[in-house]
């Protein structure tokens, strides 16, 4: 069991080191067409998903009972 959880572990560091490698190759306009089209995409998805996290924790921040306030929401 050990073993798959150290594979998943260099799985997991090599898809983060390749999408870091992909984002600053985007960034220096290196990278051109559809691949560098689809860098932006996620990139501003994971800014919204962001954005609207945050937005979240902050009205729920704003109210007296933000857990039974959040849950009674239909």
């Amino acid at each position: 069991m050990k073993h798959v959880y150290r594979f998943i572990g260099i799985v997991v560091v090599v898809i983060v080191l390749l999408a870091a490698l992909l984002y600053f190759l985007n960034e220096k306009g290196i990278l051109k067409g559809p691949i560098s089209e689809w860098i932006d995409n996620v990139k501003e998805d994971i800014l919204k998903i962001f954005g609207h996290t945050m937005d979240m924790v902050h009205d729920m921040g704003n109210e007296e009972n933000p857990v039974t306030n959040s849950i009674n929401i239909p």
